[in-house]
């Protein structure tokens, strides 16, 4: 009768370790397949009808593709600037190939913006160099109408804020119909010697231009741009964005 009574008991044991093994192993995977993923993921699913996630969408560009973009003007909209770059002719698109869609969910959106024109930090520094790591990697999509009135529109904070609580907010690669936020990430908000911030969101590919945000008081504010993960040769991933004050600071 003993025998009996421990043999479910150490079934269930097995099955347990099992399950919390497999576990462990997908969680291994993912961070080897998106090494944006830092320790275990953070990520959850938003509502992007609401705002603020109202304010953010897909940049598609006719190449195929997608990054993230905020709507941070009635009519326009802060991405990462190597979003815009055509790798096949190694030159710029124009802007009639790149449109945003706020408030993407599913194949649906809230509104659509066509984009006329655009505005890089630097035009005569483009991804030949080599390098992404670089504080002007920001781009500008002016649209042809204002789109604010049905999305609403995130700020520009400063950096040095003080700040209540950091979260990203993206188009990730293994989910790019729906908007994820990671809530609560570590930012390392003094920008370091490159002018660049360094952070701890779970930000993958697709979340390329995505805002890095900051309660601020009562208010939610954008103090960087996703644009890249650095990959240490030891040690876990870090995600590397642009400080708001290279954007604000161009646009004054």
């Amino acid at each position: 009768m003993i025998a009996r009574r421990i043999l479910p008991t150490f079934l269930a044991f097995c099955l347990t370790g099992s399950a919390l093994a497999q576990d462990a192993d997908l969680q291994a995977l993912k961070k080897q397949l998106l090494p944006g993923i830092k320790g275990e993921d953070n990520r959850r699913i938003i509502d992007s009808s609401d705002y603020p996630w109202s304010a953010i969408g897909r940049v598609n560009t006719r190449i195929g593709g997608f990054c993230t973009g905020t709507v941070i003007w009635p009519h326009e909209v802060l991405t990462a600037a190597h979003c815009l770059w055509n790798k096949r002719t190694q030159n710029w698109l124009v802007p009639d190939a790149i449109h945003f869609l706020a408030g993407y969910r599913r194949g649906e959106y809230i509104a659509l913006g066509k984009v006329v024109d655009y505005t890089l930090a630097d035009p005569l520094i483009t991804p030949l160099d080599g390098s992404r790591f670089r504080p002007n990697d920001w781009a500008i999509l002016r649209l042809a109408e204002p789109i604010d009135g049905v999305t609403g529109s995130l700020p520009l904070g400063l950096s040095g804020t003080p700040v209540r609580e950091y979260i990203q907010a993206g188009y990730s690669k293994d989910k790019p119909h729906i908007l994820k936020v990671d809530e609560g990430c570590r930012v390392e908000d003094t920008p370091n010697r490159a002018r660049l911030l360094l952070h701890h969101c779970d930000a993958v590919s697709g979340d390329l231009g995505s805002p890095i945000l900051g309660i601020a008081g009562d208010a939610l504010v954008i103090l960087g741009v996703h644009v890249a993960t650095g990959r240490p040769k030891t040690g876990e991933s870090i995600g590397i964005a642009i400080p708001i004050d290279s954007v604000s600071d161009s646009l004054n």
